[in-house]
């Protein structure tokens, strides 16, 4: 089934238009990568998803309804988490504080159950659950923001350069926490400038440049595509 399609989607900020008829596709249970060099839309188009940015044309469904132009709120409500560039926690509030936020669209008995299954997957979120967000390591805001988005139980989750600024021990933490999530049957659109470590988890890729796709594949294959190895991941092609 797929649950996100995106289709000849136009957006940007008042008369600069930055993207420019994109078109992608995500199936329930897909990781799918979107790289790109910076300036290229990458997060422009994760806030018009979502609803921070409203499109001048094309559409965005969601399991089939169209959500190009709902509020931010109610994309929310609908089943789309997002996981901002700056993990964007709420600084001060406690650790337990912002997963009980992230469960805000929720009323279920349920809660607390998946507030302790957060603390297993990341230990060091449950050491610290009572000090306040602002005092976590840079790696440990970034587990927070994931599990907090993942506290809505969203049909999509949206993730905007988890490994930014962050050291590499804790990436890699990071990349295997989507592989399990993946594993888990959730849906997941990985925005990343770490282009290698994100087509090598990823089902499919997308390659943005200046607001278009240009390239689209398997993330196997983007790997190993010479073009993206060269502009990319820096590696020359034979």
């Amino acid at each position: 089934m797929t649950v996100l399609a995106v289709k000849d989607l136009h957006a940007g900020y008042g008369k600069s238009e930055v993207l420019h008829g994109v078109s992608l596709s995500i199936a329930r249970g897909e990781i799918v990568a979107l790289i790109g060099a910076n300036g290229a839309g990458k997060t422009t188009l994760l806030k018009t998803i979502s609803g921070l940015v409203r499109p001048t044309q094309g559409s965005i469904e969601l399991e089939g309804t169209n959500i190009a132009r709902r509020a931010a709120h109610k994309i929310v409500h609908m089943g789309v988490s997002q996981v901002a560039e700056g993990r964007a926690i709420l600084n001060r509030m406690t650790v337990l504080e912002n997963l009980r936020m992230g469960a805000f669209v929720r009323g279920d008995p349920e809660i607390d159950r998946d507030i302790q299954e957060k603390f297993e997957r990341f230990p060091a979120l449950g050491e610290r659950r009572d000090r306040l967000a602002i005092t976590l390591s840079g790696g440990e805001q970034q587990m927070l923001a994931i599990a907090r988005a993942l506290m809505a139980k969203p049909r999509l989750l949206l993730l905007d350069e988890p490994s930014l600024g962050l050291a590499p021990m804790v990436v890699t933490q990071i990349f295997r926490t989507l592989r399990d999530l993946k594993t888990e049957g959730k849906t997941i659109f990985l925005v990343e400038q770490n282009a290698r470590q994100a087509l090598r988890i990823a089902d499919k890729g997308y390659v943005l440049e200046r607001g278009k796709i240009v390239m689209e594949d398997t993330g196997d294959s983007l790997l190993d595509d010479p073009e993206v190895q060269r502009t990319y991941l820096g590696k020359h092609a034979a």
